[in-house]
């Protein structure tokens, strides 16, 4: 919603217009150029936040109509309430707020809001909510599609039901139609026989009745006497014929006739239908990320890594060895980098595989990309140097981003990707236009992992035997080294309250440092398990770890 320009409020108090053109937040009103001079002059004012009016303008309406005053007393509000959590002026202590024994300077509580924690929480929560936004979008679409396919195989099975019924009808048709012919020519050639032998005795009886008057007009009667004698015999003779004709099984009237077979006749009763379309439902298969219900106000509280303790959920059976990287995906299912396999595997939650890409180079870590479902996949120390980028959805290779140099460990950050390159230090990819940012200038080793929370960077070292943490613009925060507990780390990830988790790949355990580095943990050993150790994942929903061996089976271990 754009504001208008609004006009000075010191001016309006004495009838004159004047626009603004800075505003003050603590006054709560705009200023122009004269009545700024002598707002940053004052001694009471000249501390004042101030931005120029076309920056306040910019602002949206929700954030302008905050102001510092409690309207209810016209006071400036100094006080936060955090059992109540409320902004208070010095009028709402008194008549609210006197039995509240919990409550801190303002000033003290919006100090670095926008550094903090919780800021980058809410900024987190927004991201998350639009992931899952476009994970219920993409699986209502998958739904959609599955659908449409299916209906098309239905539609082609009806279609061969109909031909396999239409076949057999006219089998069985060709059928009766061919005994139908054979009886009717059989019939026939009895009666044509028959008829021929009739049509024979008939002419000869023609004959006989030509003889008769031949005989009468010009035969003698001692001829005409012995001839009847022998046309009696062969009258006789014909006589005896016909009855036998009649007399015989043949001569009987056929008549053709059609039983419709009964099954055929009940056939619209019986099939009323080809078969029936139905819809099944079942649960959707959706793990939607969800932070926790209320973040805190202004720092998460740490949890005491004294009494972090872990317990094995469930051991996984992979196919194949020497992997290299992990990461548990939103919906369940993990993602594992087989180094010489040149290999990612996908898994679902049971350890089945659900899907297996053949990406150019050696696979060595893989991080998961949420505004696109993606898979970052480095190439390590392989000839062809690339970053992999792999789509969950079409299972295939999406892009890969040509690199100059050796990268190990991956992780993701506002789309973007902070990797470890050997020889370098830790860069900054930006994917969309494959442009790279140092970050970290150091000779770092290969085979070392990064981790990112918050505003934190964490970098293992696997020939330093540390653990650093830097803030994003590489200053290091802490360093961690404790030989007698970790060495040779390698894959690094943080829980929600920034307690760092690290495998040890010769020390054959995982150690939990403090989110300060002040502290630390062995929360699993070779006994749990472990052998050769080289990459592990926090999934911050679940609370479970997933840890992955060198060449033995991953674990994933439940945080109690």
């Amino acid at each position: 919603m754009a504001l208008s320009t609004p006009m000075c409020g010191v001016c309006d108090l004495r009838s004159i217009t004047e626009p603004s053109i800075i505003w003050c937040f603590e006054c709560d009103g705009g200023l122009c150029s004269e009545c700024k001079e002598h707002h940053s002059l004052s001694k009471g004012t000249q501390k004042h936040c101030t931005v120029p009016i076309h920056e306040y303008q910019k602002k949206p309406f929700d954030i302008v109509k905050i102001t510092q005053t409690c309207a209810k007393h016209n006071e400036k509000y100094t006080i936060y309430c955090k059992m109540h959590e409320r902004l208070c002026c010095g009028s709402c202590i008194v008549e609210n707020h006197m039995e509240c024994r919990d409550y801190d300077k303002l000033a003290d509580v919006i100090q670095n809001t926008k550094f903090s924690n919780a800021f980058y929480e809410m900024e987190q929560s927004l991201v998350e909510l639009s992931d899952n936004i476009q994970i219920i979008r993409n699986d209502r679409e998958n739904n959609m599609k599955r659908l449409s396919k299916k209906k098309m195989q239905i539609q082609h099975d009806i279609k061969q039901t109909r031909i396999a019924i239409n076949n057999h009808l006219d089998i069985i048709q060709d059928d009766i139609m061919k005994k139908l012919n054979a009886t009717e020519v059989k019939e026939s050639k009895l009666i044509s026989k028959l008829l021929r032998l009739l049509k024979e005795n008939e002419s000869e009886i023609i004959e006989y009745r030509k003889n008769i008057e031949n005989i009468k007009q010009h035969a003698t009667d001692l001829q005409t006497f012995i001839s009847m004698k022998e046309l009696e015999k062969k009258v006789s003779s014909r006589d005896k014929f016909l009855q036998s004709v009649i007399d015989s099984e043949n001569f009987k009237d056929c008549e053709l006739s059609y039983n419709v077979n009964a099954a055929m006749q009940d056939l619209p009763n019986y099939i009323k239908n080809l078969g029936e379309v139905t819809i099944t439902t079942k649960p959707c298969d959706l793990v939607l990320t969800r932070r926790k219900d209320k973040q805190a106000q202004i720092v998460l509280p740490h949890k005491s890594v004294e009494n972090i303790n872990l317990k094995l959920h469930k051991t996984i059976n992979t196919v194949g060895v020497y992997i290299r990287g992990c990461c548990m995906l939103p919906d369940g299912k993990m993602a594992f980098s087989y180094y010489f396999d040149r290999a990612v595997r996908v898994l679902n939650f049971n350890g089945t595989e659900d899907f297996a890409v053949i990406t150019p180079t050696s696979a060595f870590d893989v991080a998961y990309i949420s505004h696109d479902d993606t898979l970052a996949v480095t190439s390590g120390n392989s000839s062809t140097k690339c970053i992999t980028i792999i789509d969950i959805q079409s299972k295939q290779i999406k892009k890969t981003i040509p690199v100059d140099a050796d990268y190990f460990g991956v992780e993701v950050k506002d789309k973007k990707l902070i990797c470890s390159e050997a020889g370098k230090g830790i860069q900054l990819i930006n994917p969309h236009n494959n442009s790279t940012t140092d970050i970290v200038r150091d000779e770092i080793p290969g085979y070392c992992y990064v981790a990112i929370f918050g505003d934190k960077m964490y970098h293992t070292n696997n020939q330093l035997n540390t653990v650093t943490c830097y803030d994003l613009q590489g200053k290091v925060k802490w360093k961690f080294k404790n030989e007698s507990v970790l060495r040779c780390p390698c894959g690094v990830s943080v829980d929600n309250h920034g307690n760092v988790y690290v495998v040890g790949n010769s020390s054959n355990n995982v150690v939990v440092i403090s989110a300060d580095g002040q502290r630390h943990k062995e929360i699993l050993t070779a006994s749990e398990g472990l052998s050769l150790p080289c990459s592990l994942d926090y999934n911050r929903i679940t609370n479970q770890l997933l840890v992955a061996n060198l060449l033995d089976k991953p674990m994933i271990f439940t945080r109690t």
